[in-house]
């Protein structure tokens, strides 16, 4: 089941490659996709996926979705930077589970920078993780 989602978002993500060649009208084999994406301002749809999944945490610990995060708000061990938006980190031995929304989003929640985790707004939070994902092209 795995296999034919990430042969999908290879499928979606080619079908984007195609449309910022089509964009830009460049079709030349020498030319980097990427830096079609990028000048046009796109986002990657993997890098869309991933903020979208980011959001929806931020909005269930701001009480916005009706999503309980309580179960999962534990750090995985007490240290100096294991703060309270901080959760544990699933280990899975089936790809299922693995790449399914809270392994895969935790995560990536918990590599988010202390600044970005505090914001006071869903708007300010979204600017932020799309302007990291973009500087990371």
């Amino acid at each position: 089941m795995v296999s034919t989602i990430v042969g999908d978002c290879k499928q979606l993500e080619n079908v984007q490659r195609r449309a910022a060649r089509f964009v830009k009208r460049d079709y030349k084999s020498t030319t980097s996709v990427s830096s079609l994406i990028s000048q046009l301002g796109w986002q990657t749809l993997s890098d869309r996926r991933r903020n979208s999944r980011l959001s929806l945490i931020y909005k269930s610990l701001h009480d916005l979705a009706g999503i309980s995060t309580l179960p999962f708000r534990r750090p995985s061990k007490t240290t100096r930077s294991a703060a309270d938006d901080t959760f544990c980190v699933f280990s899975s031995r089936i790809d299922p589970y693995k790449y399914s929304f809270y392994p895969r989003t935790v995560v990536d929640w918990n590599a988010l920078p202390a600044s970005v985790k505090s914001l006071p707004s869903i708007h300010s939070f979204r600017c932020a993780i799309r302007s990291s994902s973009t500087n990371s092209i």
